[in-house]
């Protein structure tokens, strides 16, 4: 996996086959092996990575040796070690996060984070697991993925299908 120096902001997303990216609260009891390689292997792009509050909760980041940016409306800001919070929006956090670390940053944040920032077109290369099997939490409208984006590689490894995606390009009539 090489990075690629256009792209400043990536994000990474599992996808079970009915669009849930949890199951029983947490996206990992959805992740094959395959697709936690992958996971740790884009990471190694990245120099922070941001979440929202709900994944900052329900997922483990205390070990984390990357700068973490959080944003959430609910915990306190503040910064403690490598981890830095704010009661602020996805694109501030984007913006904060970049003019301190440098690129790529790597978005991980859930469902509602990374909806966002897609529908504005924020993120230069997202990163989908998709598996087959169902979730049963956090459920991702993949519409405006289908309008500003389009898949750039699909592969498929031990029945999970690794695929990246960018912006569409804008053409101008």
């Amino acid at each position: 996996m090489k990075q690629d120096p256009e792209v400043k902001t990536m994000a990474n997303i599992l996808l079970a086959r009915n669009m849930a990216t949890s199951l029983g609260g947490s996206s990992r009891a959805l992740s094959p092996k395959s697709d936690r390689i992958r996971f740790h292997q884009i990471r190694t792009l990245a120099k922070a990575i941001l979440i929202g509050g709900q994944s900052y909760r329900n997922e483990p980041y205390s070990k984390l040796s990357l700068p973490l940016y959080i944003s959430s409306r609910t915990l306190n800001e503040g910064a403690s070690g490598n981890q830095f919070i704010f009661n602020q929006n996805p694109e501030w956090l984007i913006d904060r996060a970049l003019s301190e670390q440098g690129y790529p940053v790597l978005i991980e944040g859930g469902v509602n984070f990374l909806s966002t920032l897609i529908t504005h077109s924020l993120v230069d290369l997202l990163y989908i697991t998709r598996v087959d099997q169902d979730g049963d939490g956090h459920f991702f409208d993949q519409s405006n993925l289908l309008k500003n984006y389009e898949r750039q590689s699909i592969e498929v490894i031990d029945g999970a299908s690794f695929e990246s995606w960018g912006v569409k390009l804008k053409s101008s009539d």
